[in-house]
């Protein structure tokens, strides 16, 4: 990956996992590999993935919910 200077820059991927895990891949693969193994199954929980857009994802859900229904 290339910056507007021409810089080259890395990327990181921090472990979405909402139980605090430090994991950290240098690419999707890698990140998606940790994922399946280290916690398979998780993902089917309501508080994964523990990102800033899912929990802004998840606010704005419960807000709606707060809303009466259009007939």
């Amino acid at each position: 990956m290339t910056n507007s200077d021409g810089h080259s820059t890395v990327r990181i991927y921090g472990c979405p996992s909402p139980d605090d895990c430090d994991f950290a891949a240098g690419g999707a693969a890698e990140l998606l590999e940790h994922v399946n193994t280290e916690h398979s199954g998780e993902y089917q929980q309501e508080d994964w993935p523990a990102t800033d857009v899912a929990r802004e994802e998840q606010y704005l859900d419960e807000d709606d919910s707060d809303e009466p229904a259009d007939e």
